[in-house]
């Protein structure tokens, strides 16, 4: 299966400031969702500075996931 993915920035932090300084859960789980499902991408490289947002992407669901997964 060839792959398509892009690259998911969290919220970098060059010189103390954040590359996204708003980070809402829900915003996260609806563009993974477009990225599924607009984009077709099947597999997305989440980057970023703050481990608890790294973790909330990473489990945000998406249409293609499985049932159950996290």
């Amino acid at each position: 299966m060839p792959g398509k993915g892009v690259q998911y920035d969290t919220g970098t932090f060059p010189n103390g400031d954040s590359s996204r300084s708003l980070f809402d859960p829900a915003t996260v789980a609806r563009e993974m969702r477009i990225i599924a499902d607009d984009l077709h991408c099947n597999a997305v490289r989440i980057t970023g500075g703050d481990p608890e947002r790294l973790t909330i992407a990473a489990r945000a669901p998406t249409s293609c996931s499985s049932p159950g997964a996290s």
